[in-house]
């Protein structure tokens, strides 16, 4: 791990040094405050989740290609076909706040924590010259259209993705839009054989965010969570926490 980059393994309330949060303990949080506290305060943390090996290398396919055009100052074929008047946004720091384990950090003085987050891309309108953050995603759906009007229930934890990114990179000077994209790629269902390659279809999804301010408050009431010394009781809607307490009464029971 770079030095210059350091990360947090919990919160101790008697140090002076900076809490390093990433985007996804925000996101835990506000889904199980009880896994939260047990990953940030006391260091345990849960299953790591499985490696998308293939769906990372779309991404860095997909970042490589707007890179190209990054270096051209125009349009990917993307952007034009999808008639978004935007141009892969330029910057000397842009290849840190990608990097998964670097990112984009803002030091949030008032709780003393820095929140820290990799975007995939961001995109800068030709018109107003503000900044979207820009997500890459990859998947397989039968339905396609249905996942583009992207109401789903689950879909809340992306939203709020972009909505902690466009905070952070506003604090950090960038005169972000409220407007985010999701590039979706899709492999598409009617392929019936493999012979050696995936076909995709793809959509880029706008997202327009009312305000991302609840971040900044959001942060303020994880500081004062984390200053307790009581840990919360288990989630009902929280996968980790069931299965825990189905194991604990197992154990129980065999005692």
């Amino acid at each position: 791990m770079d030095k210059n980059f350091p990360w947090s393994i919990k919160y101790d309330p008697n140090s002076d040094k900076p809490f390093i949060m990433s985007r996804s303990k925000i996101d835990l949080y506000l889904k199980c405050k009880r896994c939260a506290y047990l990953d940030m305060r006391l260091g345990i943390k849960g299953p790591k989740p499985f490696p998308y090996n293939l769906n990372s290398r779309i991404d860095t396919l997909l970042k490589n290609e707007h890179d190209l055009a990054r270096a051209k100052k125009i349009k990917t074929k993307y952007l034009e076909e999808a008639n978004i008047n935007a141009i892969p946004f330029s910057h000397p720091e842009l290849d840190v706040w990608r990097e998964p384990f670097k990112g984009a950090r803002y030091h949030h003085k008032e709780t003393n924590i820095v929140i820290v987050g990799s975007v995939d891309d961001l995109w800068e309108n030709l018109d107003t010259k503000k900044i979207s953050v820009t997500d890459f995603k990859s998947t397989f759906s039968n339905n396609f259209d249905k996942l583009k009007s992207f109401d789903a229930p689950y879909l809340i934890g992306y939203k709020r993705q972009a909505e902690i990114y466009s905070w952070i990179l506003s604090k950090l000077g960038l005169d972000i839009d409220n407007t985010s994209y999701f590039f979706y790629v899709n492999a598409k269902p009617e392929q019936k054989i493999f012979n050696n390659s995936l076909e995709f279809e793809w959509a880029i999804i706008p997202y327009t965010t009312k305000s991302y301010n609840w971040v900044g408050d959001t942060i303020v009431e994880i500081k004062n969570f984390l200053e307790t010394n009581r840990i919360p009781s288990s989630n009902q809607d929280c996968d980790l926490c069931k299965y825990m307490h189905k194991f604990f009464e197992f154990v129980k029971k065999k005692t």
